[in-house]
């Protein structure tokens, strides 16, 4: 597949990933369904970003750019931490889904400038 697809695939399950974040968070009582097809888009999401990776170059058998795994990072914790707090917390929760939102953007920030 070209760069493009793997883009379009990467950013467009990065939207129904943070929807379904959204959800999570806001509703009482979070739909399974929406439990599902979040952690279907966390998956298709690094499918999109290893093959963008793959197609500019960046082999498994190298060392990855600082860029790359602070993406990993921020993408963990997100895919990992969200649907934990979501579940477990009752208070503040909207403070902790706008903290994530946060983690979001830093690891966007790394995709755009890609500090080395």
């Amino acid at each position: 597949m070209s760069y493009e697809v793997y883009k379009v695939i990467h950013i467009v399950f990065i939207f129904y990933f943070l929807t379904g974040m959204a959800i999570s968070f806001f509703k009482k009582e979070t739909p399974k369904g929406v439990k599902i097809f979040t952690g279907i888009a966390s998956f298709l999401i690094l499918v999109g970003g290893m093959g963008l990776m793959a197609r500019v170059g960046i082999s498994h058998g190298k060392g990855w750019p600082l860029w790359i795994k602070m993406k990993f990072l921020f993408w963990g914790i997100l895919a990992i931490g969200g649907p934990i707090l979501a579940k477990r917390l009752k208070e503040k929760r909207e403070l902790a889904f706008y903290g994530l939102m946060l983690f979001a953007v830093f690891a966007a920030f790394f995709a755009i400038y890609q500090p080395q």
